[in-house]
């Protein structure tokens, strides 16, 4: 009678341990589980923010590629202009005009002083990010 009391008591004993241990395993999956979704989450805000600087980055390079495009456009223009202010007709030619070489000298000096300083800005804008 004693071996049964024994043995029952250790059935109860057992399976009591057995339940307390499937109560923290389950327990420990439940975490396991809260912290894999909390990583997943992470790494996700963490792809948006990289796309987000990523285009934001590439808008910033667009808009100083144009800044830069249109300030060499200006620099031709009043290149151009230049040019034109300092034609003179050649004689018994109609319509013909030659521009003579001081000018045409000082007009590309101008102009690459000017393409200079135009992509010393966007060199300096690219480098601080600004």
């Amino acid at each position: 009678m004693l071996k049964k009391i024994v043995a029952a008591v250790l059935i109860v004993l057992a399976s009591g341990t057995w339940g307390y241990l499937d109560y923290l395993n389950k327990q420990e999956i439940k975490e396991a589980a809260e912290l894999r979704a909390a990583m997943e989450q992470a790494r996700a805000e963490a792809l948006a923010r990289a796309k987000a600087a990523a285009e934001a980055r590439a808008a910033f390079e667009s808009a100083i590629l144009a800044e830069l495009a249109t300030c060499k456009a200006t620099a031709e223009k009043a290149n151009e202009d230049f040019l034109i202010q300092h034609q003179k007709p050649v004689r018994r030619k109609r319509g013909q005009f030659t521009i003579p070489k001081a000018a045409m000298d000082e007009a590309a000096k101008t102009l690459e002083d000017a393409n200079a300083a135009c992509q010393t800005n966007y060199d300096t804008r690219f480098k601080n990010g600004s």
